[in-house]
């Protein structure tokens, strides 16, 4: 949604613009994680490197590295010229941290300090090769530990759209989700299907899951500060 997946290293600065804008008016303690677009996604697909672990190469491993930090700073200066103070760090960084509770006291020092937490998907290890860390998770992960009130997805559709429509489902609980039939399509990263697994489990932990057009900036602001939006809610 950042970026233009049908163009290779296509930064859309002007939705990044909009959403910081609306960050930044919101007064609400944001912890931010985007995704790889056509930055990462585009060197995985070219290199074989997926969610699931496989013998790439190295070259491609730090090819596709190096093109989510290079948009993961992109992104910190888009949010930085709308008076957002991004804090970005790799996700490895949180990794680290001892345990749920050290690093939801990190995250909330940097919340309390007017920062807002910026981190991205990236590649790790696994096994004998290599996996990508999908931003999915690592919302997942960062939500065991903060337990946020509300997550919300910005997308490049409007919601959930019922099978093979195009009507939105407003509201949507885990077990629904559990029903449903959704393809992964070739994304990279397992696309909406991993979206709805991960927000089941994020309603499962309590939060109100959000899924909303990050191209619709109001309904966007909306979810953001927990309002009616246009789009879709998951909760238990």
């Amino acid at each position: 949604m950042i970026t233009d997946k049908s163009k290779p290293y296509s930064y859309r600065s002007d939705v990044v613009s909009a959403l910081s804008e609306e960050i930044a008016s919101s007064d609400e303690n944001v912890v931010v994680v985007h995704g790889g677009g056509s930055f990462g996604h585009v060197l995985a697909h070219q290199h074989g490197i997926s969610s699931t672990p496989s013998e790439a190469s190295p070259h491609g491993v730090a090819r596709t590295r190096a093109a989510m930090y290079e948009l993961n700073q992109l992104v910190c200066r888009t949010m930085m010229e709308f008076k957002v103070n991004p804090y970005p760090f790799s996700p490895f960084d949180a990794a680290g941290r001892a345990g749920k509770a050290e690093l939801a006291k990190w995250l909330r020092d940097l919340l309390k300090k007017k920062m807002t937490p910026l981190t991205f998907g990236d590649v790790t290890t696994s096994g004998n090769g290599f996996r990508i860390l999908s931003g999915d998770l690592i919302v997942l992960e960062l939500a065991k530990s903060l337990l946020p009130e509300r997550c919300v997805f910005a997308l490049d559709v409007d919601g959930v759209y019922e099978e093979n429509t195009s009507v939105i489902i407003p509201e949507l609980s885990p077990s629904k989700i559990r029903k449903m039939k959704v393809d992964a399509g070739d994304d990279a990263t397992g696309g909406m299907k991993l979206k709805l697994d991960v927000a089941a489990r994020l309603a499962t932990l309590g939060s109100k899951v959000c899924f909303v057009s990050g191209y619709r900036r109001n309904e966007f602001s909306k979810a953001l500060k927990g309002l009616e939006f246009y789009g879709t809610v998951v909760r238990s």
